[in-house]
């Protein structure tokens, strides 16, 4: 039996490989490549009236800083206000003032929300001082890693959105903050609640106000008219009606003017008799702008928008999971709608705050996936919830099976109603009952686990919630952390998310999934084989494998995924049907990391990768070695026209190279109009390199981080096609976009230009963030850096013996490292 079954497989692997030399795909839409424009800094022209009320603050947090009598305590200002009238907004400008950023040693911001978690806000003020992530769980060790970040420095702390009334949890949370806090230090709070004031606050409340007649047309005039010059008396008339009715409320205007921005004018009209404006804007449970807002959007819109109702309130949600969803669940057809449907959420106001990740660290590992990451006002998740009835439920950790069963939430209509359901931190015998509580019609289950990584009891919820699933033989979407065979048996299953969990083999029963379109293995460190039957899975389009170092080679044949649009990692293979060859016809987007490069035979194995036709790729890390290994010291000539052979295209964003054993980069990275989008550049471990690109012509290039560059001595010297063998700093401007520059174990580095001369004038322009450790040869920095030193937020200078004097107190670049608001220099 088993030698016909292996002929049978034979035959239809011939079959299959006949069939793809025609070239024939399946219709799939490429992604989208053009996304919005993000940024993590209130946009100031957009906010109206708040400009006398963040000068009060501002004077309030100064005047702390000079009072010797609040030494000893934390001061904390509370600012309190209804939902969305701007008690975000106004925080974010005062922390955003130069004034303050100029008196306190550290500004850091943490979103509190409903929980009020001790170990999450100090981790989250950990993440946001370090710029790192904090993957520590138990208190004791993040309070050592909190003591380290404040230091007894003089900082401002905002807590926004807190809902916490609980005393004890206030008193526990401020004896941390105070016994590592500077004199001087402050903390705003953002509450809607008084009785948040009361508690936490050592200073009488700033009742934040409602706009004015006057601002709250500014306002709406800013968002639905733009910079249209001219518009018609009659309009006007209807327009200042309808913001009439908004009352004074921020997102009330805005969301209304989205609204309005996206019609016809002759349709203004319908918008002020709308019957919606009969309930009262500022008391009502929903506000009446946003639900009329919503009855405008497309059906499409309206689903896809309930949804998000699903994820906890203040939650960020991931754009990509959002939009595979939305598909798992037949609310739309591609990726490319998707794209489009989460623009109009966020230019109608639904979902805000969108920014895009630009460090993406898994367990040990840095990754080049990037997510785009956006959240939901509160009064917007209040609407998701109303509209979407209980279609979604959320299970929190503190609800039993008796609250459930007896609490306002009623067992018949959690029974027949809920599709879409997230556990968010819920007990064994809560996931063991769920069998019995809920019908067999759910489409999507979340499980949310607390911690970073897997640990036997999220093991065990894992395999109490497959014991659940049995019954759910509908499923569309599942996130858990364990895999049981009978998981097979979910044959609508499209999104299967196993990230950070302790799996060390996905069993092959995974294969029999016909269906599934998204396959997460995020950060799985156990997970070392996957099965090899997954060719035959050609609903796939997104493998996410990011973060598995000790997986050690692919299945064969990926090259058959033809519907693939995503694959985060591939692992290159001297074996047949494991090669960089199966990559030749698949039409990959987002990021790719290929390791293993010295795998490659030659150039021309390479060549077949068709790297360069893969325009949707923005983000591509080559390796010469595996995660857990690295180069040896020895040149490789034949590395060298392997990574010739790989020139990307020229709309690449993201570049990493990693353990090249060649002695010199490759002609395509000396030419800057090759790589003129590319934002940020990462080489790493490339020891017997000698020479560097002229990185500094980039003009888009915003991140440079160079890694154990072990032969380089020096750096900014002219070294592409039309060096002449002298020194050529250009007179176009140096690192004109570069934001942040990290230098880290050159022992050989002696200095940034081969020729000592007066630099450009113009260099560095936007630098803010500079590293520069291990490296104990460089002598000086060019003039133009040393220019620009005083406007960076950040210096960290470690292991530079010859630098570090003239950086210290007293040396004689001092005076600009003084005013550096986060500096380390020994």
């Amino acid at each position: 039996m088993s030698k016909k079954m292996k002929d049978t497989v034979d035959m239809i692997d011939e079959l299959v490989e006949k069939m793809n030399s025609f070239h024939f795909r399946q219709h799939t839409e490429a992604p989208r490549i053009d996304h919005l424009q993000t940024h993590s800094q209130v946009d100031k022209s957009q906010i109206v009236g708040r400009q006398d009320e963040k000068e009060q603050l501002v004077k309030i947090l100064l005047g702390h800083c000079y009072n010797k009598n609040n030494s000893n305590h934390v001061m904390v200002l509370p600012i309190i206000g209804m939902g969305g009238i701007g008690k975000t907004t106004l925080a974010q400008l005062v922390h955003n003032d130069q004034r303050v950023k100029h008196h306190f040693e550290l500004v850091l911001w943490a979103c509190i929300s409903e929980k009020f978690v001790i170990e999450e806000i100090v981790r989250s003020v950990i993440e946001v001082a370090t710029m790192k992530k904090c993957d520590l769980t138990q208190m004791e060790a993040l309070q050592k890693e909190l003591c380290g970040v404040l230091g007894k420095k003089r900082y401002l702390l905002v807590l926004d959105d807190v809902w916490n009334e609980d005393g004890h949890k206030w008193d526990a949370m401020r004896s941390l903050l105070n016994s590592h806090a500077g004199s001087g230090s402050a903390i705003i709070v953002t509450s809607r609640s008084d009785q948040v004031a009361s508690i936490m606050g050592t200073l009488p409340p700033h009742h934040i106000s409602l706009l004015n007649e006057d601002q709250s047309w500014e306002l709406f005039h800013r968002n639905a008219f733009g910079r249209e010059a001219e518009k018609q008396d009659e309009l006007i008339t209807v327009a200042k009606k309808i913001v009439h009715k908004c009352k004074g409320l921020p997102l009330a205007i805005k969301t209304i003017a989205a609204l309005l921005r996206s019609k016809h004018h002759s349709q203004w009209f319908s918008v002020l008799d709308s019957d919606v404006w009969k309930d009262d804007i500022l008391t009502s449970a929903i506000v009446p702008a946003l639900q009329l807002s919503y009855d405008h959007l497309s059906s499409e819109a309206k689903i896809c928008f309930s949804f998000c109702a699903l994820f906890p309130k203040d939650s960020p949600m991931d754009k990509d999971t959002l939009i595979q969803l939305w598909i798992a669940n037949d609310f739309i057809a591609s990726e490319t709608r998707g794209q489009e449907i989460f623009d109009i959420l966020v230019w109608r106001c639904f979902l805000q705050d969108v920014e895009n990740q630009h460090y993406t660290k898994i367990g040990d590992y840095e990754h080049i996936h990037r997510s785009i990451i956006c959240r939901m006002h509160d009064l917007m998740h209040d609407l998701a919830e109303s509209v979407s009835g209980n279609d979604c439920f959320i299970l929190q950790e503190s609800s039993s099976c008796q609250e459930i069963l007896h609490g306002p939430t009623n067992i018949g209509s959690l029974q027949h109603e809920v599709q879409y359901l997230s556990l968010d931190h819920v007990s064994n015998n809560t996931l063991a009952a769920m069998k019995e509580m809920l019908a067999p019609r759910a489409r999507t289950i979340l499980c949310v686990q607390r911690e970073l990584q897997w640990t036997q009891a999220s093991l065990d919820k894992g395999k109490s919630l497959i014991m659940a699933l049995s019954k759910f033989m509908s499923l569309r979407a599942l996130r858990t952390l364990s895999f049981e065979t009978q998981m097979a048996n979910l044959k609508h299953l499209r999104y299967l998310d196993l990230s950070y969990s302790g799996i060390a083999t996905l069993p092959g029963s995974t294969t029999m999934l016909y269906n599934l379109q998204t396959l997460k293995l995020i950060g799985c460190e156990d997970l070392k084989k996957l099965p090899e039957g997954m060719r035959y899975m050609s609903s796939l389009r997104h493998i996410f494998l990011a973060g598995c170092p000790n997986l050690d080679c692919m299945p064969q044949g990926v090259g058959q995924l033809n519907s693939l649009q995503t694959l985060t990692n591939y692992i290159i293979d001297s074996d047949a049907g494991r090669g960089i060859d199966q990559l030749k016809d698949l039409n990959l987007g987002g990021s790719l990391s290929l390791t293993q490069l010295r795998k490659v035979h030659s150039a021309e194995n390479a060549k077949q990768g068709n790297i360069s036709a893969k325009h949707n790729l923005k983000r591509i890390s080559l390796s010469w070695y595996g995660l857990c290994s690295r180069a040896g010291y020895e040149v490789d000539t034949n590395a060298e026209g392997i990574l010739e052979a790989l020139c990307p295209h020229n709309g690449l964003e993201v570049l990493q190279l990693s353990n090249y054993s060649g002695a010199k980069l490759s002609s395509w990275m000396h030419k800057s109009t090759l790589l003129e989008h590319l934002r940020e550049l990462h080489l790493r471990s490339c020891r017997k390199c000698k020479d560097l690109p002229p990185l500094w012509q980039l003009p888009s290039l915003w991140y440079l981080n160079l890694d154990n560059l072990d032969s380089v001595t020096s750096m900014c010297v002219g070294n592409d096609d039309t060096d002449n063998g002298e020194s050529c700093i250009p007179p176009s401007p140096i690192f004109p976009k570069l934001r942040v520059m990290i230098v880290y174990k050159m022992p050989k580095l002696e200095r940034w230009h081969q020729v000592a001369r007066q630099v450009s004038a113009v260099s560095f322009p936007r630098l803010k963030v500079l590293h520069i450790s291990g490296c104990p040869s460089l002598e000086t920095l060019p003039e133009g850096l040393l220019q620009q030193v005083s406007a960076l937020t950040e210096l960290d200078m470690r292991y530079c013996d010859k630098l570090k004097g003239a950086f210290s107190r007293g040396g004689a670049y001092w005076k600009l490292v003084e005013a550096i608001p986060m500096r380390t220099v020994f």
